[in-house]
């Protein structure tokens, strides 16, 4: 497993794409759905939320340079503790990427391959990034170097291309269903922000430990803007974007947008940015879940294990009938099992091993 060190500006590119690829989803439509013409409000706490927490998280890792939740899980309860929250987290990572690929390749299929069975699909792209992860994260930090501000031009493109239908109309009554409705669905949507997750185990990963604030922070807000501009995009131009059936509510702007005479349709152009995209995602993925295996176990060999994962997210991309299944059970119960661990577990070891290492401080001072 190659663990080549990154540089401050890889590491913020690796973090914005996975979450960017995240929002890619249907999040923009699930916050319209639950706070209407009020949503790009919605959307700017939610930011300020995700945002405070990777501030939190890198101040906090401040007394642990080098190391990552897991060794701090150990520092403060040893190895059961360490245990719990990497499978814990395996799991997460398995549920939510399972999600993603089977998102995206399912609207692939619908989109351009009727005939073609979608296990295919899937392991086109899971293959591809077992492939990738061969390379090191060094090399997939840098292919995310070239793809973050494609995305970002790409939903600039699409803002400047649909702005002819836009209806500021659609921007009022400004607080939606409510003050309430708007600040507590700001709560429970961070969800989308998920992402965050990989903030806990890069700093090994980068050159200079002391810019894991700036890489932290600095993802989020480039992953803020992207979905503030699509939140806005979608509410400007429709009006029924939470009773379509598009599972990526960006590709719905993207059908409307005529470019030339030379490309008729700029929905091809979007899918193949978006497939190259989707790569990285999936190769990011699979690099933590070996990464974490490696530091649980004390493996030396990974290599095997990179086709392990392929196989175990093939199978939780299939275990639903339809991607809309597999949507409700993420939003339904395990958006807020994810919640707790990610914003209340993770961040209390971080602030419980915080304590006991100023308490040893403490006690060090005074027997010296």
């Amino acid at each position: 497993m190659n663990l080549s060190k990154l540089e401050t500006f890889e590491a913020i590119g690796l973090v914005a794409v996975v979450m960017i690829n995240k929002i890619i989803l249907n999040f923009p439509k699930i916050i319209i759905k639950d706070t209407e013409s009020s949503a790009w409000i919605s959307t700017i706490l939610i930011s300020i939320i995700a945002i405070f927490f990777a501030y939190l998280i890198a101040t906090l890792f401040k007394k642990f340079p080098g190391q990552d939740i897991l060794d701090v899980s150990n520092y403060l309860g040893k190895g059961f503790l360490k245990t719990s929250i990497g499978i814990i987290h395996l799991l997460c990572l398995i549920t939510v990427s399972a999600l993603v690929v089977r998102n995206f390749t399912e609207s692939l299929k619908i989109i351009y391959f009727n005939t073609s069975p979608l296990i295919y699909l899937l392991l086109f792209f899971l293959v591809s990034a077992c492939i990738a992860n061969k390379f090191g994260i060094k090399v997939i930090s840098k292919i995310n170097l070239i793809i973050a501000p494609i995305i970002f031009i790409s939903i600039l493109v699409i803002l400047v291309s649909t702005s002819k239908n836009f209806v500021f109309q659609r921007l009022f009554p400004i607080l939606g269903y409510g003050v309430n409705e708007t600040f507590f669905s700001s709560l429970t949507d961070i969800f989308g922000f998920t992402g965050l997750a990989y903030l806990l185990f890069i700093q090994p990963l980068l050159k200079n430990k002391d810019d894991l604030k700036k890489v932290s922070v600095l993802s989020m807000i480039i992953s803020s803007v992207y979905l503030l501009l699509n939140v806005i995009c979608l509410l400007l131009v429709f009006s029924f974007i939470t009773d379509s059936n598009e599972t990526i509510s960006i590709y719905l702007l993207v059908k409307t947008i005529r470019c030339s005479e030379f490309i008729q349709r700029a929905n091809a152009l979007f899918i193949f940015v978006w497939i190259l995209s989707i790569l990285s995602y999936v190769s990011i993925v699979i690099f933590f879940s070996v990464y974490i295996t490696k530091k649980l176990a004390n493996l030396s060999n990974t290599n095997s294990i990179n086709y392990c994962y392929c196989s175990i997210i093939l199978g939780s991309a299939l275990l639903y009938e339809n991607v809309a299944k597999y949507i409700n059970f993420i939003e339904g119960f395990l958006k807020y099992v994810i919640l707790v661990f990610l914003f209340i577990i993770n961040i209390g070891i971080l602030i419980c091993s915080n304590i006991k290492f100023n308490i040893c401080l403490k006690k060090s001072k005074n027997t010296n």
